[in-house]
């Protein structure tokens, strides 16, 4: 293995005793590592690798642990995250025990004065028949937020509030009830906290906006759980706000991308605790360089080079009913979001021709049609370079479509959860030869298509489903072909992943579509020093040991960021 030829003496950490599975093809596995600053600057077994360790030198013993490259998530919505950390989850509540617990969840980790949000409390009970939507007992509720302004929406749209939000609105007993509203009121007229038609929206409008410091406050509870399950970096999808309020949209399009300046603050703070690879809008390409972005922007924090568009949320090739489909997520139409054809075809050939690589929302296989279509065009048509464009989520390809995707090298973010969610039916609902091709991991790697396995943090922007983001559990789903805990036959098993595949969706691949590769996704001499100690070797045994191993340690350039010091 290359090693740089002059080593700092001493070093700052020195990790051995274990199994290092550093992803290098040229050395899959060592016993121990050394870090100098932020950089590994050499691997190897452990007596070359302690005799580097100096008086201050940090000595880590693995005990037979395992290390690997800190994970990455090649898909999120940071700042949809951020927003769901004041809020409640609320879908599939519609007791009183389970809406305390959750209250309570939310109302620990935020300071007083806060406001604590929900909405669409008892949707799934109301979307059952369930004739009877919770009214919440505000004396429980005000017990668990006694610092903390609560607004809530109900399934039907009414409100509840806590005492402290009814305070800020300067609602008493006595107030009237406004013009198209009530307060709700006990047999005593003492205030319940319900809030029925304007009443409700009155204390809606009193909620305060975001300022930029809670966005900062959220985003570094949201750091913390992603460091916690070993995310060291995050692709994410993202704003110039500068830029994109340059235009009148036609539609609020812009709802999942993150403000760039959340990531800049904490990177001015030195609290950046995940580095950040960032998807623009594409329909912005041709403002970002008089903003200062190219595609080679950034450093190791803050990089930028790709830009994101959105086509379908499950079109499908015909013939396809989709009343033949309910609970598949497939549908014969497409994204509201979605610009047509010869604009999609327009902007992926400007994107691409600026040098920026293109992540294209497509889940049906009539939406990567069109995608590859549009990526094949560019490639003719444009000067050759290095692209990797991508496919993101790609649930469906039609059969002849994964060799055309592998001949363009593309990157396809694949998503376990959603596969999870969506594959049941599959074989009834399109046939089995068609569902072969649905959620088809190998063959996309048979087909040359680099495969990144990604959460799509924080879940459905309805919060109809919370998305799993623990690359354990991913990797789980995505070599199991199944869910945790279930009785349920694997789906196709054939397109399963091998634990390593699984490992290098989550470390090399997503280092690679970045560009990154040189920087992060492995564990080898001059690479940043982000690593995950695991408490099991996921690499031997059954597949049942990645839920059993535990990420006991995160660092990220050397530095410890879970457990929080």
């Amino acid at each position: 293995m290359t090693t740089p030829k002059s080593l700092p003496d001493p070093v700052d950490l020195v990790v051995y005793g274990g199994t290092v599975w550093t992803a290098d093809p040229q050395r899959p596995t060592a016993s121990a590592f050394a870090v100098a600053g932020d950089r590994i600057v050499r691997v190897g077994d452990d007596a070359e690798i302690l005799q580097l360790a100096g008086e201050d030198t940090e000595v880590l013993d693995l005990a037979g642990r395992m290390v690997c490259p800190g994970f990455i998530d090649a898909h999120t919505h940071f700042e949809n995250a951020v927003d769901w950390y004041f809020q409640v989850a609320l879908t599939d509540v519609n007791d009183q025990a389970r809406l305390e617990e959750r209250v309570a969840a939310t109302a620990a980790r935020l300071t007083p004065g806060v406001w604590i949000t929900g909405g669409d409390l008892g949707d799934f009970a109301s979307t059952r028949g369930d004739a009877t939507l919770l009214e919440p007992d505000l004396t429980a509720i005000d017990a668990l937020t006694p610092d903390n302004p609560l607004l809530i929406r109900r399934a039907d749209h009414q409100y509840f509030a806590n005492s402290k939000a009814l305070g800020v609105a300067n609602i008493e007993p006595g107030t009237p009830d406004p013009r198209g509203g009530r307060f709700g009121r006990d047999a005593g007229g003492e205030l319940t906290g319900m809030l029925h038609g304007q009443a409700g929206e009155f204390v809606h409008r009193l909620v305060t906006p975001m300022s930029l410091e809670q966005k900062l406050l959220g985003a570094r509870g949201v750091m913390a759980g992603l460091n916690a399950v070993g995310i060291t970096s995050i692709h994410d999808i993202a704003r110039l706000p500068a830029v994109t309020e340059e235009t009148i949209p036609p539609v609020f399009l812009e709802r999942s991308f993150s403000n760039v300046q959340i990531f800049r603050s904490l990177a001015d703070r030195g609290e950046l605790s995940v580095r950040v690879y960032a998807f623009l809008p594409l329909d912005t390409h041709d403002r970002l360089a008089g903003h200062g972005i190219t595609p080679t922007t950034g450093d190791d924090w803050l990089h930028f080079g790709a830009l994101k568009i959105f086509v379908d949320s499950g079109a499908m090739l015909p013939p396809f009913d989709p009343a033949d489909a309910p609970g598949t997520g497939l549908t014969d139409g497409w994204s509201y979001r979605f610009v047509g054809e010869e604009r999609l075809a327009e902007l992926v050939l400007a994107g691409d021709a600026a040098g920026f690589d293109i992540g294209v929302h497509v889940q049906g296989d009539r939406g990567c049609r069109i995608a590859i279509d549009a990526f094949e065009r560019a490639a003719q048509l444009n000067e050759p370079r290095d692209r990797r464009h991508r496919l993101i989520h790609a649930w469906h390809l039609a059969a002849d479509d994964f060799a055309r995707a592998g001949k363009l090298g593309l990157v396809a973010d694949v998503t376990p959860d959603q596969f999870l969610l969506y594959s049941t039916n599959l074989d009834r609902a399109i046939g089995p030869d068609r569902a072969a091709n649905a959620f088809a991991w190998r063959r996309m790697i048979d087909s040359d298509v680099t495969v990144n396995l990604v959460s799509d943090l924080p879940g459905a922007f309805n919060k109809s489903h919370v998305a799993e983001f623990d690359p354990l559990r991913n990797m789980y789903a995505a070599i199991t072909r199944t869910a945790a805990s279930t009785q349920a036959s694997p789906f196709h098993p054939d397109q399963a992943l091998t634990v390593d595949e699984a490992l290098l969706a989550y470390t090399a691949n997503p280092a690679y579509a970045a560009h990154e590769e040189d920087v992060k996704g492995s564990l080898t001499p001059g690479k940043l020093a982000d690593f995950v100690v695991l408490s099991e070797n996921i690499r031997t045994g059954d597949p049942e040991t990645l839920l059993r191993a535990r990420v006991e340690r995160t660092y990220l350039g050397g530095r410890l960021i879970h457990p929080a010091t």
